[in-house]
């Protein structure tokens, strides 16, 4: 039940992370993917 339960954990955590970052990675954005790893696609 542990093993399950910290797995469970970390994807929920990472994917808040993931939100955090795409919705402040769009705020900050101008249209701007000439710099590479902007993620734009």
């Amino acid at each position: 039940m542990l093993v399950q339960e910290i797995i469970a954990f970390s994807l929920l955590a990472i994917a808040i992370v993931f939100l955090i970052r795409k919705f402040f990675w769009k705020k900050k954005s101008k249209k701007n993917c000439g710099d590479g790893n902007c993620g734009c696609g």
